[in-house]
């Protein structure tokens, strides 16, 4: 009998298709309503094979470092704005998971003291050797280190983790005394699967190295059993109202650069903003007005979109901050 990770209560099984076209078994927990795969995929992401299976199978180009990296220090930057304040300078900072290092790199200009973990040992020597950022290859080593952080981030990094509460437990042991744990993590509650029922999407929901499909449910659990039931919980929805037009069109994913998100709403909007003269010398006065009046519609509607779905606790992003 396979149990929930989570909550320990039986769980229920049934196969379904990943984005590689493999058919493989998704087993389900009515209690806390989680997804979950039953095994693990830490050897071949230590293989370098998630973007094969992430992206490539799906149709999406899978960009070169200096591209990902570029696209990372870009999706890194409101993270820096949100979560490190002059209070984290000289302050230790551990990212789980942290790729290339585009987000440490913008917590060591920050004033803040960057550490990482990466299983990834051609991203993980990359960070050691070209940014200079102490980067471990499993918790196991930055445990041994002996230093305690002021701040632990994971950014889509907890549906790869087998065993999730055991895992956070330990990155809570590792946080000083009132530091905080700050995880962002996909949403099993998704309006384009369940609401818009795509079936394009549902065939690219799932993938093989993410074992982990949490729903804001199963969070408050794993805050349950972290007796930590203060936690800041809520979904938010990256993604734009474009984006599920996309989906509603083409069945079909398309590539943003941002992990969880899109800038399709500004680059939609981009012509009607522009006021370089070489584009819109023939407007007239009415021109203005109607491109500021559009401009406004559809940055109002995407808003009042995204907003309904996050009231729901729909957002395609689960957001976690817990605190020692």
């Amino acid at each position: 009998m396979v149990t929930c990770p989570l909550c320990k209560e039986p769980a229920l099984s049934r196969s379904v298709k990943v984005r590689s076209g493999k058919d493989m078994v998704l087993w389900h927990c009515n209690h806390c309503h989680f997804d979950f795969f039953a095994h693990d995929p830490t050897a071949s992401l230590a293989a370098n094979n998630l973007d094969e299976s992430r992206l490539k199978a799906s149709g999406l180009e899978i960009p070169s470092r200096d591209a990902d990296f570029i696209n990372g220090l870009k999706q890194s930057r409101p993270h820096i704005v949100e979560y490190i304040t002059p209070e984290d300078s000289e302050e230790n900072i551990l990212e789980v998971g942290c790729s290339w290092g585009y987000f440490l790199k913008l917590v060591r200009d920050s004033g803040a003291v960057p550490y990482g973990v990466e299983v990834n040992p051609i991203r993980a020597k990359y960070v050691n050797d070209d940014l200079n950022i102490p980067c471990y290859p499993d918790i196991e080593s930055c445990e041994s280190s002996g230093i305690r952080f002021h701040k632990i981030f994971l950014f889509y990094v907890l549906e790869y983790i087998p065993q999730p509460v055991a895992y956070l437990k330990r990155l809570i042991n590792l946080l000083m005394d009132g530091g905080s744990l700050v995880i962002i993590t996909p949403n099993l509650n998704d309006a384009i699967k369940d609401l818009y029922f795509n079936e394009g999407f549902i065939h690219f929901f799932y993938d093989e190295h993410a074992i982990n499909y949490f729903s804001f449910q199963s969070v408050e659990q794993i805050a349950k059993s972290l007796n930590k039931s203060n936690s800041l919980i809520e979904t938010r929805q990256g993604y734009s109202f474009i984006n599920h037009i996309n989906w509603f069109l083409t069945k079909s994913p398309r590539t943003t650069n941002v992990v969880g998100g899109d800038t399709f709403v500004n680059e939609f909007t981009a012509p009607l903003r522009l006021r370089d003269p070489q584009y819109v010398s023939e407007w007239t006065p009415d021109h203005h007005l109607m491109a500021g009046e559009l401009v406004n519609l559809i940055d109002e509607f995407d808003h009042n979109y995204r907003y309904i779905l996050e009231r729901y606790n729909y957002g395609n992003q689960i957001r976690i901050v817990i605190r020692k």
